[in-house]
């Protein structure tokens, strides 16, 4: 049973997508606009999903839905790349420039600071 926060224009969120959506600072609107009007989908035929690009300024919005046994839409996943500045989206993607970055040592110095959580 979902909660009456779950539909948004007729589609259904997971609590999983919404809380995802607050994370990384993106409207269900724009995720919305995103699913509504992409300028590019792809069905993944395995997976039974379908993945939607829409380009907003500097970003690109990609968002995951796939049908339910009824036929609804049900929103799964949604992100921004780049991810706008403060998200978590945006410290893991800083932390994984400079480690790519970093010499042997330093990947080591950095692999031991993120498995004690740093």
């Amino acid at each position: 049973n979902m909660a009456s926060g779950n539909y948004y224009k007729n589609i259904i969120w997971t609590d999983h997508v919404l809380e995802r959506l607050k994370n990384r600072k993106i409207t269900q609107e724009i995720a919305w606009q995103t699913f509504n009007n992409p300028d590019k989908s792809f069905k993944d035929k395995e997976a039974g999903t379908n993945e939607y690009q829409k380009r907003f300024s500097h970003s690109t919005v990609t968002l995951i839905a796939k049908q339910n046994e009824k036929g609804e839409w049900v929103i799964l996943s949604c992100w921004m790349d780049p991810p706008l500045p403060g998200t978590e989206d945006a410290r893991k993607k800083e932390r994984y420039m400079k480690y790519k970055e970093s010499s042997f040592a330093g990947k080591l110095w950095l692999t031991l600071l993120k498995q004690i959580g740093f």
